[in-house]
């Protein structure tokens, strides 16, 4: 009974600390997506046990969006996937950028240990995490993020294999 009852009370201390930790309002401005993706990669690229292969199309892809808030979700991404690879594997992962029907689609790719079917349902609820540390509001909050700008965040994984985010903006860029 008296274990209920701290669960109880830790899940309304992190209902209470999410409801407090609301993200600022967006200050949404043309952004270079491109740019932002590859600011956010260098910051992971120094891990000497990953391997980062990131593609750029040549062509600037813009979005209207808030800066801060598009950085904190790739930087949010990479780490979960450098944080999914097991310390027995050479950790690799590939993120790309692709423009596709005025969208910009963002992809990356790793070879962790994957999503088990039971967790999928849960990854972008608020507070749940399968790390030993860490508030489980990442995701949930990268997923707010993205939606707020009009756009999707969805993955596919496999166990053992690895796991794919897709993160998708609508742009600005006109096509010729």
């Amino acid at each position: 009974e008296t274990i209920l009852e701290q669960i109880d009370n830790l899940s309304n201390i992190a209902s209470e600390f999410s409801n407090f930790a609301v993200m600022p309002k967006a200050v949404n401005e043309m952004l270079c997506i491109n740019d932002v993706l590859k600011s956010a990669t260098a910051l992971f690229s120094e891990n000497e046990d990953i391997v980062i292969n990131i593609e750029l199309p040549d062509e600037r892809i813009d979005v209207f969006a808030d800066k801060n808030q598009v950085l904190r979700v790739f930087n949010n991404v990479i780490k979960n996937a450098i944080q999914a690879i097991p310390d027995d594997r050479e950790g690799k992962i590939d993120i790309d950028l692709q423009l596709l029907d005025l969208r910009a689609l963002i992809r990356v790719k790793d070879n962790g240990t994957g999503i088990s079917e039971n967790e999928k349902d849960k990854v972008f609820v608020p507070n749940f995490t399968t790390k030993s540390s860490g508030m489980g509001i990442g995701l949930a909050m990268c997923k707010n993020i993205v939606e707020g700008t009009g756009g999707f965040i969805w993955f596919e994984s496999n166990e053992d294999v690895g796991t794919t985010f897709f993160i998708e903006f609508p742009t600005a860029t006109k096509r010729l």
